[in-house]
C-alpha cells in the first residue's frame, strides 16, 4: 500500500480490507487515483455489480450551478438492483469535482 501522498504524485494507492459490520463480514477495495476514487464494497470478496456517477455541469431545475443528484448507471452486473447505483449517487454528492465508482 501506498502513504497517503501518492495520490498526489499520480501513483495509484489501493486498500483492501474487511470489516464487520453487525452479523454480516464486508469486504472493501479502495483504488484512489489522481482525480477520482473507486470503491468497491461486498458482502463476498468478487466484483458482481459495478456502477459509476459523476456530478454534471447542467443546471438544475431549481436554477443552482449544478444539479444536486449525480448521474448514475449500472456498468456491471443485475441492472434491477440499484444498491449499487444509490450508493454511488450518494458518494458522487460528497465532492463535486469526484467520480465515485461502486
Amino acid at each position: 500500500m501506498e502513504g497517503p501522498g501518492a495520490a498526489a504524485r499520480g501513483n495509484v494507492s489501493l486498500h483492501n480490507f474487511s470489516a464487520r459490520l453487525w452479523e454480516q463480514l464486508v469486504h472493501f477495495h479502495v483504488m484512489r487515483l489522481t482525480d477520482s476514487l473507486f470503491l468497491w464494497v461486498g458482502a463476498t470478496p468478487h466484483l458482481r455489480n459495478l456502477s459509476v456517477a459523476m456530478c454534471t455541469r447542467y443546471v438544475s431545475a431549481a436554477g443552482g450551478p449544478w444539479d444536486p443528484i449525480p448521474v448514475s448507471t449500472a456498468l456491471l452486473g443485475d441492472m434491477s438492483d440499484t444498491t449499487s447505483t444509490g450508493l454511488a449517487q450518494r458518494l458522487g454528492c460528497h465532492e463535486r469535482a469526484a467520480h465515485a465508482h461502486v
